[in-house]
């Protein structure tokens, strides 16, 4: 009997709460409704609170963090905005619930059972939809799942949309059958609430900005990177990717086939992109190295701006790459830099978050979950895509820098599962490459749109590949151990002696009035990522800039004969911080976080994640490093704790290594001590070890 007495005690409170405070209006059972609301967000949270709690005491990036000593911060009233917008939405829920029983009771008087239990049925009905939707719209949700009925198609029909159709009927035969007296405050709110919820959800989504009349003549710039896109377009074990878009690109533009990164992961690709500098000059060694240690001097677009030109920095995924204004942009169309893009992406899925974030009021409500690549359980490809096309607004000259991350770990996004296992890892990919290939046919038609493509300058790039456990992803095959060849075989930024992962697409196109010297041809030179910044600043104002690692191909391509000199180019790379699982080609969270914990800190200010700095000094020392002619590699892999490196040396075309004890004969093997060299100068104190410290 406690069960009824329990029930029988709620009921009189509630009762007399709503007495008490709510006599004087015909608010019988709005407080009910909002503790049904209340209870629903509670429930949410408390069913990932596991994920709550693993986030917060032992995530990699956000260990050590208590909520406590952060509600000053920026962070905590980043977060406090979310629990604000997410008790809103399902207030508001409440609130409908309450407005439908008040009609209902108007249009059904004879068959009245009581508000309260109308206000309980029309709420319970509202979140069976919205848990329904959100099991099907997102399997990948915590709160997904998929075996759910509500994914079996009816007659050919979706369920849900049956569902919600069904529902929309009742209400429009409860609206018809209501008494106006009674229920016109009813009928008014809940034909605006109707209203607001269509609209936002069939606004206009396209909005063309052309070019103002009488911009500058001179060609836009535009850099458009795919992540984690492979150079040679394969998918490995599977053949050619379904790319479309890219490869009819490709057919009109200059591509360079030997072009590298230094360093294979974002943000030391993108600072090498933007500032024509090697990471050990920029010393941005490492995907979320602490800003202050950064030392990237003038970019891109820093440059261009002087120019007249605007600069705009756009993509749908920010953890791993920390970009702002300071980078030289005049504007930033991305989520929310910061630890609550890492939070939110797990924290923030709850059914009821999950719909609205999808919507154009989800930009506005949940910032951290819409549009954001990090949140994939919910990302749509077109939703960065409709983002992109209402915010970027061109008027004159512009530098547009635009990364597309959906090519990137998980390969998965909404309505998608993501991989766990190798061996699922390659049809994942070949999935999200074809779908980047999508967005980046789209990405040209909005630029097109905008009348942009009259005259500019094109760059189509990846930041760096991918490997995918392919025969070619590791020079290891026939030499290394199980352990050494394995680790080399996946992910990107993972091992020095994969090609795939720092090989990188990069190609060059000039539409309408712009135009490139040179025919439109594969070239076999050398070049890197660093090379770009040079290059477009040479065209645009007819000087390379001083003081930067790259070369500017613009006098190769105007005569390629030129190209010669640049055969003998000694180029680097190097690896970024990894964890054993990393290695493994293992990326579930709970290994990630257990082996990353230690690293990783906050800046309170900005609400960065960074790593630490007092870990920096010790995670250079477990970097390999290599340095490569067109021909020929050398590598300086780091040994255990207290031991030296070991080097390798190896063909690149026939890779077959073979270690060396030191230093090569330059009097025997001039090129191979040309490396060797080449590695001391770039990696000075960490490609040998001694008395030399590394450069911070």
């Amino acid at each position: 009997m406690q069960g009824p007495c329990f029930f029988r005690v709620w009921r009189t409170s509630v009762s007399g709460l709503e007495t008490e405070f709510m006599r004087r209006r015909d608010l019988r059972g709005l407080l009910l409704s909002q503790v049904l609301a209340l209870g629903w967000l509670l429930g949410c949270l408390a069913w990932v609170a596991r994920e709550l709690e693993f986030i917060f005491s032992n995530h990699r990036i956000l260990v050590g963090l208590r909520i406590q000593d952060q509600l000053g911060s920026r962070l905590g009233l980043q977060l406090m905005a979310f629990l604000t917008a997410a008790w809103f939405v399902h207030a508001l829920v409440g609130v409908l619930a309450f407005l439908l029983a008040r009609l209902t009771e108007s249009a059904l008087p004879a068959r009245s059972v009581g508000r309260r239990w109308l206000v309980a049925a029309w709420f319970v009905l509202f979140v069976g939809l919205a848990m329904a939707a959100n099991a099907t719209w997102f399997p990948a949700s915590l709160f997904g799942s998929e075996e759910s009925w509500w994914r079996v198609p009816i007659a050919g029909f979706h369920p849900v949309l049956i569902a919600l159709a069904s529902t929309g009927i009742g209400m429009g035969v409860l609206f018809f059958l209501a008494r106006p007296r009674p229920t016109r405050a009813a009928t008014a709110v809940g034909a605006a609430t109707a209203a607001i919820i269509l609209a936002l959800s069939l606004a206009p989504v396209h909005r063309t900005v052309q070019a103002a009349p009488g911009a500058s003549k001179r060609p836009h710039v535009v850099i458009i990177g795919i992540d984690s896109l492979r150079n040679d377009l394969q998918v490995p074990r599977q053949g050619a990717a379904r790319t479309p878009n890219v490869r009819s690109f490709l057919d009109h533009a200059r591509r360079f086939s030997d072009a590298t990164t230094p360093l294979a992961r974002t943000y030391p690709s993108w600072m090498s992109i933007l500032t024509g500098r090697h990471p050990v000059t920029t010393n941005a060694r490492y995907n979320l190295m602490p800003r202050r240690l950064v030392h990237e001097g003038d970019t891109l677009g820093d440059a261009l701006r002087q120019h007249g030109y605007r600069a705009v920095y756009a993509t749908d995924e920010v953890r791993f790459a920390n970009f702002d204004e300071s980078f030289g942009f005049d504007q930033l169309i991305t989520p929310p830099v910061g630890a609550a893009d890492f939070l939110l992406g797990y924290a923030g899925d709850m059914p009821l978050i999950n719909l609205v974030a999808s919507t154009i009021a989800g930009g506005v409500l949940f910032p951290s979950n819409h549009a954001n690549r990090a949140a994939f359980v919910t990302y749509r490809p077109d939703h960065f895509l409709r983002r992109l096309e209402r915010e970027l607004v061109v008027d004159g000259p512009s530098f547009l820098t635009i990364h597309l991350t959906l090519a990137h770990w998980p390969y998965a996004w909404a309505g998608m599962t993501q991989p766990n296992v190798p061996e699922e890892y390659r049809n994942a990919y070949a999935l999200a490459v074809a779908e980047v290939d999508r967005q980046f046919g789209e990405v040209l038609r909005i630029l097109s749109d905008k009348g942009i493509l009259d005259n500019a300058i094109l760059v189509l790039l990846s930041d760096h590949g991918e490997a995918l456990g392919a025969d070619d992803d590791s020079m290891l095959r026939k030499v290394g151990t199980g352990d050494e060849i394995w680790n080399s075989l996946w992910g990107h930024g993972t091992s020095v002696m994969s090609p795939n992962q720092y090989q990188v697409l990069l190609a060059m196109r000039g539409y309408g009035l712009a135009a490139l010297p040179g025919p439109d041809l594969d070239y076999d030179w050398p070049v890197s990522l660093e090379d770009l910044r040079p290059t477009l600043e040479e065209y645009v104002t007819g000087n390379a800039p001083g003081g930067v690692d790259g070369y500017s191909l613009l006098p190769f391509m105007q005569v390629p004969e030129r190209a010669g000199t640049l055969q003998g180019r000694v180029r680097f790379t190097e690896t970024d911080f990894n964890t054993p699982n990393t290695l493994a080609g293992r990326y579930e969270a709970n290994g990630l976080i257990d082996e990353a914990a230690v690293y990783y800190g906050l800046d309170p200010e900005s609400g960065w994640v960074q790593i630490r700095e007092d870990r920096v000094p010790e995670l250079l020392t477990r970097k390999q490093k290599a340095a490569f002619s067109s021909s020929r590699l050398l590598a300086s892999i780091p040994g255990p704790p207290g031991h030296p490196p070991s080097y390798l040396l190896t063909d690149r075309q026939n890779p077959l290594p073979k270690a060396l004890q030191g230093p090569p004969d330059p009097a025997t093997d001039p090129d191979a001590y040309r490396l060797w060299s080449g590695g001391m100068t770039r990696f000075r104190g960490e490609w040998r070890p001694g008395p030399e410290k590394p450069r911070m």
